[in-house]
Formats: C-alpha cells, sequence, structure tokens
C-alpha cells in the first residue's frame, strides 16, 4: 500500500513537473503591437503584429467610434504561426474625431486548463483626414547636372510628421526651419550620374496624409555641365610609390599584380573613402535661421585650374584601360606648399587622412554646405575650429592618389558632390543663391 502512494505521489509530481515545464503549458501571453504615432486617416491600414513564443491560436479587432461598436476582425485557426502580421483596414465612414481598437490575441498554450495566454491591448487614434499645406515660396530658376540650386518653402500641418525635398524619387534632402515658424529652406543638388532632374516637396502628417509639390527648375544644358573624358596614363613608378602607399597606409592588404594594386586604391578604397565623406557631409542646421550669407570660393588665389568636376577618367595602362572613376571636385595647382585659406567662415568637421584624398580637411558652412581640401601637407586647424574668411587653413601636398602637388578642392550639399566652379563664381552665387532667399525674405515678411 506504502508503495502504491508513493507511486501515485510520483506521478503527481511528476505530472506537475511535466505541466510547469513542458513548451506545451507556456504562460507566456502574446505580445500585441501596433505600428501608429496616435493618429490614423482611415485611408492607410494600420499595422498590427501579433507576436507568440509557442503559436497565435485566435485574435479579435473591436473598433469604437464614438457610439458605434463594431468587430472588423475575429480570426480563429489552430496554425497561424508565431507571428502574425495584420494590415487593418478601417471603415472610411467614420465621423468620430477620435476612435478606440480593442485588440485580444490568444496563444496555443494549455495553460489555463486548456484555454491558453490571453493579452488585450487597447489603442486610442485621432482621426485626421487633412493633408498637410505645402507651398513653394521662391526657388533658384535654374540647375544644371551636377549642379545646386536653393529653395524656400512653406509646410503647415498641425500633425506634422516630417518634410523635406525628394529629388528624382530618391534623393532626400532636409529642410532647415528659416525666417519664421512654418518656413524653411534647403539647399539641393542635381546629382552628376543623374541625366534627368526633378524636385518635389514632399510633408507627411502623424495620420499618414501625404502631399507632394512639384519645384519648377529650368534645366541648364551647357557650358560647365559638361562632363570630359580623360585619358590618364599610370605607371610601374606611379603604382609602386602611390598606390602601395595609400593601401600601407589604409592597413589594406597589397596584391601582388600591379593592375590589381591600382584597381584595389582606385576602385575599393575610393568607395570606401567617398562613402566616409558622405557620412561627414550629410548633416545641416536644424535651428532656425535668418538668413544665409556666403561669398566665393577662393582656396587658392592665383592659382591653374588643372582638372574639372565631373571629368571621366580613363586610367590606362601599357595602352590598356584598366579603370575608371569620376573626378569629383576641381584641381587647383600653384606652387608647392601653397597656402589654402578658407574664402567663409565656418567648422572644421574633419581634419585627417582619407585615403586617395590623402590629408583631407571638411569645413561646414551652414545650410548643408561643406567644402573639402585635399591631398594637404599641412593642417592648419584642427577638428571643432571655427574658422573665418581669409584664415590660412592648411598648406598644398602630394598626399593620397596624386601625381604631384596641388589642391583637391570639393563642394558638397547634404553629402551630394557638386559643381565647386559654381561656388567659386560671385556672379552665380549672387543670382541662384543670395537674391532668391532675398525675394523669399520679402514674401515672409
Amino acid at each position: 500500500m506504502k508503495k502504491l502512494w508513493i507511486l501515485i505521489l510520483i506521478l503527481i509530481v511528476g505530472a506537475i513537473g511535466f505541466v510547469y515545464f513542458s513548451p506545451m503549458f507556456e504562460r507566456v501571453p502574446p505580445k500585441i503591437i501596433v505600428y501608429s504615432d496616435g493618429y490614423t486617416n482611415l485611408k492607410n491600414p494600420i499595422k498590427i503584429e501579433i507576436k507568440d513564443n509557442y503559436g497565435i491560436k485566435s485574435y479579435k479587432i473591436v473598433l469604437i467610434a464614438g457610439n458605434v461598436v463594431e468587430v472588423l476582425q475575429n480570426v480563429e485557426e489552430p496554425n497561424m504561426g508565431k507571428d502574425v502580421i495584420v494590415n487593418l483596414k478601417l471603415p472610411k465612414n467614420i465621423n468620430s474625431n477620435e476612435i478606440k481598437l480593442i485588440i485580444t490575441a490568444k496563444d496555443t498554450s494549455k495553460w489555463h486548463f486548456l484555454a491558453g495566454n490571453e493579452t488585450k491591448k487597447e489603442v486610442i487614434l485621432k482621426v485626421d483626414k487633412t493633408a498637410p499645406d505645402a507651398q513653394v515660396v521662391n526657388n533658384s530658376y535654374a540647375i544644371g547636372r551636377g549642379g545646386s540650386a536653393v529653395a524656400i518653402v512653406k509646410v503647415s500641418d498641425k500633425n506634422l510628421k516630417d518634410a523635406y525635398i525628394l529629388v528624382n524619387n530618391k534623393y532626400k534632402f532636409k529642410l532647415t526651419p528659416f525666417k519664421k515658424e512654418g518656413y524653411y529652406i534647403s539647399l539641393i543638388a542635381w546629382p552628376y550620374n543623374e541625366k534627368e532632374f526633378s524636385a518635389e516637396l514632399i510633408a507627411e502628417d502623424l495620420a499618414g496624409n501625404k502631399v507632394s509639390t512639384h519645384i519648377p527648375y529650368f534645366w541648364k544644358t551647357k557650358g560647365i555641365y559638361k562632363f570630359k573624358n580623360k585619358k590618364i596614363n599610370i605607371t610601374d613608378k606611379f603604382i609602386e610609390q602611390v598606390g602601395k602607399r595609400v593601401l600601407q597606409k589604409m592597413n589594406i592588404d597589397i596584391p601582388n599584380n600591379p593592375v590589381e594594386i591600382f584597381k584595389e586604391v582606385n576602385e575599393k578604397v575610393r568607395k570606401m573613402n567617398e562613402l566616409e565623406i558622405q557620412k561627414l557631409t550629410s548633416n545641416t542646421d536644424e535651428n532656425i535661421i535668418s538668413g544665409f550669407n556666403i561669398r566665393r570660393f577662393r582656396p587658392l588665389p592665383g592659382s591653374a585650374k588643372m582638372a574639372d568636376f565631373g571629368d571621366i577618367r580613363h586610367y590606362i595602362y601599357h595602352n590598356k584601360e584598366i579603370s575608371r572613376a569620376i573626378h569629383k571636385g576641381v584641381d587647383l595647382a600653384k606652387i608647392k606648399r601653397a597656402k589654402i585659406y578658407s574664402s567663409n567662415g565656418g567648422i572644421v568637421i574633419a581634419n585627417k587622412y582619407i585615403g586617395i584624398y590623402g590629408n583631407a580637411l571638411i569645413i561646414y558652412h551652414g545650410l548643408g554646405l561643406y567644402t573639402l581640401y585635399g591631398h594637404t601637407s599641412e593642417f592648419l586647424v584642427k577638428k571643432g575650429d571655427k574658422v573665418y574668411k581669409g584664415e590660412v587653413i592648411a598648406r598644398t601636398g602630394a598626399t593620397g592618389a596624386v601625381f604631384g602637388d596641388h589642391l583637391h578642392f570639393g563642394v558638397y550639399i547634404q553629402g551630394i558632390p557638386v559643381q565647386p566652379i559654381e561656388w567659386m563664381d560671385s556672379h552665380w552665387i549672387k543670382t541662384n543663391i543670395l537674391n532668391v532667399i532675398k525675394e523669399a525674405k520679402k514674401a515672409i515678411d
């Protein structure tokens, strides 16, 4: 008899242990996630995710709008899986300013006497069916491939989530608050690798209402906007003395083949360097500004221009093309170790070795505008320094992947390289940037 009781006790303990430790009886309830900013426009579906460690058995979604109570979904299936995504469509005839969603979900656990674990989540959403008001106040008349322009816009919505300028449906330019509440300004670019150009002002509110307003720009197609093909002969001496040196400084393994050494520098290292520069030059102002004062850039007065922005460089080794690259600045040459000047005030955001660009200095001038000074032999300012017009900031050199002492001068707008010659022309700046801003300020006032 005693043995029987011991056996029964063992069975009871075993059963309790099985229930307690078995995955079938897990006690963690499902998790419900509603992807929302607290608003709805009744048009865009609301994404709801229901997750459980063991599996979802059923879920129910109830809508309460004013005095109306409606079951939108009531689903029960034994094999829905561990992660259920619901794109919930709401009735469009709701007149209430606010709705409530009550979501319940049960898992397939045998806990709670085989009933499973249950979760309940209530979400209140404000109804907003009105799209933001997005207007163009003023913009540059024209833009060329690889060039720059400015736009001043007005965007208003009590529930505004985001506003920006979208170029060619892929390049997003942030807006800077300008002059008064609801007004914004942005420098934009026509990326050199894009043959066509379009610009749209995009505004979206928290409810998902979105509006797109076209910004009219006339396309410039002549003059400085024509990119040239240039052949550059590469010698064994250049590969040995320059190519290897760049790879060593970048801590990259050096291939045995001369062609592979050059391709490693011109393609792999170049890509790494350009991604780094893009990150360094992508930020713009977030605080409100009242104007933008910029003068023409003359980093190396009295110099000669040796190479243009957008040059398509074909590198020739033993009469055969082995690699290509697009030149993303202008090359200026004077004398060795010539003084480089800051033509406009700004903040030094980098002074470091950047591969093919050698010892490079990057200065931020505001409104997403950056200048880069490459191949320098000496830095005369450091990261974080405030520089002023006319200040000597560095000296030219032959660091990086270069044939001789010169300055590589680059201009970037929110990470996009643009035509420096425009920013070296006082007439262009006045006509295309300063006068446009001046007229916009009058309109705003």
